[in-house]
Order: structure tokens, then sequence, then C-alpha cells
């Protein structure tokens, strides 16, 4: 049995939402949290550890996954090649916001420290890009894998290009404020 059109697009829009929702709920509880929690030293290192690492992961796999984005718009791959990389590379991606999110909780974020609100700000655009996105990539999803870049409307060069953007400016955004929110202390 087939699920008719209007419907698969209803809750396909209402899995999207639920997942804006989750990203607001764990932002809120990681920063309710790093505001009540005075965690031992030995539990602040490995929270930093494991920050560090959330980083690692999640920026490797937004700038995997843009790079090969960026094969495709100049010709040197295929959206196949492109949509065959997307999954495995956008899971790394969402576990690198959630440990973020995660190993936050234990690192006391000051957020009174505009470094910290912004770098906190930029994290949750990422992980609401990255709920966006499940969008695009389902538009993509149903053209053919052959598709040139060039060959697609006009909308949808700017929609890949601007959620593109937006991530990697969010993600290195977070990087150098982290960065320097840490050498200031």
């Amino acid at each position: 049995m087939t699920i008719p059109l209007t419907e698969r697009h209803r809750r396909t829009r209402h899995r999207r939402a639920v997942r804006y929702w989750c990203v607001l709920l764990a932002m809120y509880l990681s920063l309710t949290l790093g505001a009540e929690l005075r965690p031992p030293e030995w539990l602040h290192y490995g929270a930093l550890f494991v920050h560090l690492g959330s980083v690692i992961v999640g920026l490797g796999a937004a700038v995997l996954l843009e790079i090969c984005g960026l094969l495709w718009i100049r010709g040197r791959s295929t959206l196949g090649d492109l949509r065959r990389i997307e999954p495995t590379v956008t899971g790394l991606a969402w576990l690198g916001i959630a440990g973020l999110l995660a190993s936050g909780a234990f690192l006391e974020p000051d957020l009174a420290e505009p470094l910290t609100a912004l770098k906190m700000l930029a994290v949750l655009i990422v992980a609401l890009n990255g709920v966006a996105m499940t969008r695009l990539t389902g538009a993509l999803g149903r053209l053919p894998a052959h598709v040139e870049f060039v060959r697609l409307p006009t909308r949808v060069q700017l929609w890949c290009l601007w959620s593109a953007l937006v991530s990697q400016a969010g993600w290195w955004t977070a990087v150098i404020v982290g960065m320097m929110n840490t050498a200031s202390h």
C-alpha cells in the first residue's frame, strides 16, 4: 500500500518539526545543566576531551560533505556520489553536535560571557541548519543521480549554496570562538 503524496509530505514536515524541537530542548538542557553543575576536575577534563573530539568529528564531517558538494558543483563528481556519502557524513555531524551539547554541560559555560553566548548560538544554528537540510536532501534525492549542478533551477542551486555556507560559518565560528574563549581563561 502506498501512502498518498500529501500524507507523506505532512509526515515529513511533522518529523522535521519534532527534530527542531529536539534540538532546542537539547540546547536548553545543556545550558541549564551547564549553569547548575560544578563537576570535579577529573570530569571537567574528561568532558573537555569529549568536547574537542566532538568538534573534530562534527567539523570534519561538515567539511567533507561541503567538499563533496563543491566537487559536484564543479562537475568533478555526480549527485549520486554526494548522495552515497551523505548519510554517513550526516551521522557523524550529528554525533559531533550531540557530543558538544552533552560535554558542554560539564564545562561550566559562563553564559554572561559574550563569546560563550556567540559560540552557543553558532552551535544552535549549525544544528537547526542540519535539520533544515533534511528538506534539501529529500529534494536532491528525487533528482537523477547524474544531474549536473548547473542544470538545477537557480532556487535549488542557491538553497544548496546557502545551506553549505551556513554550515561552514556556524562550525568555524564555534571552533574559533571556542578557541578564543578557552585561551582567554
